[in-house]
């Protein structure tokens, strides 16, 4: 069995749309309640004229997020001539002159199958080397509607074949028996493809957003829901890497920067210890005088809120030796004498501009002045 899948954001916008959004998982519906979107799909080629085609899949939104209605259309020839010019179905439904209704009465001759959008539509009365489908959605709420996922299905050989001459009586492609058989077909092939596509979900790069929980806790990688999709799969992707590491300095750089984006500043005891005099004590203030105790810093911009500070706590919680203790700083944009000001980091040192009446310039912040004492 041959299929044409819909899972990239590029698979949708090969077809031609009206108030819809594309997205990588399918397409949504601008406008919300009272407002209605169209998608015509790429056109499909089988590449075999007379061609049989089985069932269509797809995500359906519910009854009362959206009503969908799906148009099937099918043909050997797509090309025709008009205006001593060669034309073709793909230029009608991607003009920009023609309208929604005079692209879809053009399509008319075309059209074999209209129904309500279900999750699984068997197709075996359309032949044809080419098909290509209508969707119409009309939201019912002002929540985003997502249809996608879709999964065309053809080149499929039926269960008829395999019976007796007897039963194979009834002519024609939709006969009762034909289409009682493709139900159990169906279930069996959706069988078949879920065991074909069991080694893709195996790997972070290319498994399911709804199979990476699974993953990782397989991989003891607790508490998903801190990390963005992209940072699981990575995360997943190199575990071994962060595993050897982990309870390490190393390990806590590693994890830091994949949650933050940059890599922090980690300061244990012994980066310090030799300092001596007024500098040490210096130090001794900032960092904690205690062997068993490290020090990360990480600039605000990292984590500017509160959630993911506390998000961040936990991530280096689960990854630093038990009998350790964790001292997370973050960094101000900001210059505080004997605070944790780094020059190039969270501080800079600006240059002197003169204060014009511009809308451009400002008041200084900070300004010396050298005055002279009188005797």
């Amino acid at each position: 069995m041959k299929y044409f899948l819909f899972n990239k954001v590029s698979d949708y916008q090969r077809g031609f749309g009206e108030n819809v959004v594309y997205g990588p998982r399918g397409l949504s519906a601008r406008g919300g309640y009272g407002g209605k979107a169209v998608f015509w799909s790429r056109i499909l080629d089988s590449a075999e004229e007379g061609n049989i085609w089985h069932r269509m899949t797809c995500s359906v939104p519910e009854p009362a997020r959206a009503l969908v209605k799906i148009s099937f259309y099918t043909a050997d020839e797509i090309s025709f001539e008009e205006g001593g010019r060669t034309k073709t179905v793909r230029e009608i439904l991607g003009s920009e002159k023609m309208s929604f209704t005079e692209k879809r009465e053009f399509c008319r001759p075309f059209l074999r199958k209209e129904e309500a959008l279900g999750e699984d539509t068997l197709l075996h009365s359309l032949t044809g080397r080419y098909l290509w489908f209508l969707l119409e959605i009309y939201p019912q709420t002002e929540e985003t509607v997502e249809i996608g996922d879709f999964a065309v299905f053809f080149q499929a050989e039926s269960w008829m074949n395999y019976l007796p001459e007897i039963y194979r009586r009834e002519t024609g492609n939709d006969s009762f028996l034909d289409r009682y058989l493709a139900v159990y077909q169906s279930l069996y092939d959706d069988i078949s493809w879920q065991m074909r596509e069991f080694v893709r979900n195996l790997d972070p790069g290319t498994a399911d957003p709804e199979f990476l929980n699974w993953l990782a806790s397989w991989m003891g990688v607790e508490e998903t829901y801190m990390w963005t999709e992209k940072q699981l799969r990575y995360l997943l992707g190199h575990v071994m890497e962060f595993y050897e590491a982990r309870g390490t300095r190393r390990g806590i750089e590693l994890f830091v920067e994949l949650y933050t984006g940059e890599p922090p500043f980690v300061i244990e005891w012994q980066d310090w210890e030799d300092f001596e005099g007024e500098y040490g004590g210096l130090l001794k203030s900032l960092y904690v005088d205690d062997p068993e105790s490290f020090t990360v810093l990480v600039r605000e911009a990292c984590i500017p809120t509160y959630k993911e500070h506390q998000a961040l706590l936990r991530v280096i919680e689960q990854i630093k030796p038990v009998q350790m203790e964790l001292h997370l700083i973050v960094l101000e944009p900001y210059i505080f004498a004997g605070g944790y000001s780094y020059l190039g980091v969270n501080s800079v040192l600006g240059q002197y501009e003169r204060s014009l009446l511009d809308a451009n310039s400002k008041l200084e912040f900070t300004t010396l002045q050298k005055t002279e004492q009188e005797d």
